[in-house]
């Protein structure tokens, strides 16, 4: 892979208010439920029991003492890209690895083709074909608050071409984050908020009927994906039936948790979300943005944990620095079976 690499002298101020717009929100009252069943394009739905294992750090080489967050990976799990304020402000970054049982290697910045020196770029996003990398930034020349840009390369030998903004169909005055497109690349899930300290953020819709059209206008997901709450970041699996996304709902067990809604079909309406339990979440921590693998079977997420020695509970003031890119891989056993 042919990278860039850039540093960024920016200062983080605009990286907190930003992600405070999202996680300033009150703790909840928490209450353990078990780890959702995540169904898998190997295997039947309906037919096994899935269970995440405990959430592990992506290390050292990954992770800084500065915020990373909004991990994705290529399909074969090969390359990770991520944001970073390593160098103050936020960008893209890319590190790749021989094989999947190898540790990730060192960040790449990935340049001034697809990030900005006018602002920070975040919450990457990777298609399936690994060559079209959407994010959002709030950069000069947008539409609102924040927008949503995309990005191609030819193959992963190639340069990342100059990204460019989505169109005021997809984009408002308003802030838009998380680009997530299905399998197909055809569907493209986000999330919009008012502004940067507006509590209304919800998950959000858009389709084309192929690649070389236009993003039609998006639809605001219907409850019980959304609620009174704040709902952001999601993440579409491979088959279309699951739904991963963050939420402050009741139910949580830390200021912020990964929940997941499930649907029998793609035209099937979506079920009432489950919070993914303790190996994922924990009391008094921030844990959002996932990506599930290909496989479905692979969850990486970035959290906030707080220091239980001091009993501290995390918040955006407190724990910004402190969000790392964490993994969780789960297992299935066949329900007829046991």
């Amino acid at each position: 892979m042919v990278l860039v690499a850039i540093g960024s002298t920016a200062g983080e101020h605009m990286s907190r208010s930003r992600y405070a717009a999202l996680i300033g929100v009150g703790m909840m009252i928490a209450s353990t439920l078990g780890a959702s069943c995540a169904s898998s394009t190997e295997r039947t739905s309906a037919s096994v029991n899935c269970v995440f294992d405990a959430a592990q750090s992506l290390g050292p080489i990954v992770n800084s003492s500065k915020f990373e967050g909004s991990p994705t990976v290529s399909a074969d799990e090969m390359s990770l890209f991520f944001t970073s304020a390593r160098y103050g402000q936020e960008d893209l970054f890319a590190s790749i690895r021989a094989d999947r049982k190898s540790p990730w290697g060192d960040p790449v910045n990935l340049g001034d083709s697809v990030n900005s020196s006018t602002g920070d770029d975040f919450s990457p996003r990777l298609a399936m074909d690994s060559n079209t990398l959407y994010f959002g930034s709030n950069r000069e020349g947008g539409f609102g608050a924040a927008d949503l840009y995309v990005t191609t390369r030819e193959s992963p030998k190639h340069l990342w071409s100059h990204a460019t903004n989505l169109g005021p169909v997809v984009n408002t005055t308003s802030f838009e984050g998380f680009p997530t497109p299905t399998a197909d690349g055809n569907t493209l899930y986000f999330d919009r908020s008012t502004t940067f300290g507006s509590q209304d953020a919800d998950i959000w819709v858009t389709g084309r009927s192929d690649l070389n059209s236009p993003w039609s206008a998006p639809q605001r997901l219907a409850m019980p994906v959304n609620g009174p709450g704040v709902e952001f970041s999601p993440s579409i699996s491979a088959d279309g039936l699951s739904l991963y996304f963050a939420s402050n709902r009741d139910g949580n067990l830390g200021l912020i948790d990964i929940w997941v809604s499930k649907r029998k079909g793609v035209a099937d309406p979506w079920e009432p979300p489950r919070n993914l339990g303790p190996n994922i979440n924990a009391a008094g921590a921030m844990t959002l943005g996932p990506f599930i693998s290909r496989d479905n079977n692979t969850l990486y997420f970035m959290s906030a944990r707080p220091d239980l020695s001091t009993k501290t509970q995390c918040s955006p003031t407190t724990c910004f620095d402190q969000l790392d890119l964490y993994v969780a891989r789960q297992t299935c056993a066949d329900a007829l079976q046991r």
